[in-house]
């Protein structure tokens, strides 16, 4: 399996954990006691998952295209969770909106640059020494 293809299963773990992790913070909110205490461990282990898993995906996909993805995915699955789980009714404007980030992440995924070898070598920073070196002529 190539790095990138590890690296978008990384992504998965990321979404999969937070949003887990997001849920459980209504029952958290509801449930007293053993129970209460159980989910807060439950929580954190999720989000240490969440920002580990973060950490292995970014090391091949840009950054900025790895948050979209998981912020954008993560608000499209919690919103279908609550829906599912919670009887949250969304109205038009967020059906819309939650149609515009799905749209924007399939867009950024698909058809941005954002990471190719071109661009990283058009915009190479070079090092100290580099910049510090004589210019032979």
């Amino acid at each position: 399996m190539s790095p990138k293809a590890k690296s978008w299963l990384w992504m998965l773990a990321v979404i999969i954990s937070e949003t887990s992790a997001t849920s459980t913070l209504k029952m958290f909110d509801n449930s007293e006691g053993t129970t209460k205490t159980l989910l807060l461990g439950l929580i954190v282990v999720l989000y240490v998952i969440c920002y580990y898993s973060l950490s292995r995906a970014v090391k091949n996909i840009p950054v900025g295209l790895a948050y979209a993805t998981w912020s954008g995915t993560g608000i499209l699955v919690v919103s279908t969770l609550g829906m599912a789980f919670y009887g949250q009714h969304p109205d038009t404007a967020a059906i819309i909106g939650m149609a515009v980030i799905a749209s924007g992440i399939v867009i950024m995924n698909l058809f941005s640059k954002m990471g190719s070898e071109e661009e990283e070598e058009a915009t190479e920073t070079p090092t100290i020494k580099q910049a510090a070196s004589p210019v032979n002529k």
